[in-house]
């Protein structure tokens, strides 16, 4: 059995640690999230992002855990563009007050007056630039083609399946020239 103590806006979830029977970290997560109807995705935010105290890569994750060790979730802080700007602009706007403060040599006033002010612009830039779109590749639909099947791109790895699976084929390569015929063409020996 593991433990899991939930930290942060996720203790309201569950009062007090939660046992499960898991071999791994990623096993522990799994059944809290699923059971727990705090966890379900929101359509705003989407699925909640957790962080494991001590279990920073991912690999860690599917380590064995011993028997009885208890493990730590907390929410993981993570900002959108306009969070980091803002960020940004606060830091170099008190770095540029930090410049005026008697008794600071000049040439650190000097140094922190070109990085505030660099912070500052940085920062608007941030928030004034275009954010770029998501590379959504429009696939074109063939309607010659009416079968489902599964559409790849070049250089997309195809796995090789082993045992009984249910899978459609990839197009690995499709050419159709089509041509307008009006009638039969007629030779000068007669016709065919």
């Amino acid at each position: 059995m593991i433990e899991v103590i939930l930290h942060g806006r996720f203790a309201a979830f569950h009062d007090g640690p939660i046992k499960v029977e898991a071999k791994n970290v990623f096993e522990a997560i799994e059944a809290v999230s699923r059971q727990l109807p705090g966890f379900q995705p929101s359509p705003t935010t989407g699925k909640a992002r957790v962080k494991v105290v001590g279990y920073e890569t991912e690999e860690s994750l599917y380590l064995d855990l011993e028997e009885n060790q208890t493990i730590h979730v907390t929410p993981q802080l993570n900002g959108g563009k306009a969070n980091n700007a803002f960020i940004q602009i606060l830091a170099g706007v008190a770095l540029v007050g930090a410049s005026f403060i008697p008794g600071i040599g000049t040439f650190a006033a000097g140094i922190a007056m070109k990085v505030g002010m660099m912070l500052v612009l940085g920062g608007l830039s941030q928030l004034l630039a275009p954010q770029p779109e998501n590379d959504k590749d429009e696939q074109v639909k063939n309607r010659y083609l009416g079968t489902p099947g599964n559409t790849v791109q070049i250089g997309t790895r195809i796995p090789i399946l082993y045992g009984e699976d249910r899978v459609y084929g990839h197009y690995l390569s499709f050419d159709i020239n089509a041509q307008q015929f009006t009638g039969a063409a007629k030779t000068s020996g007669g016709s065919k």
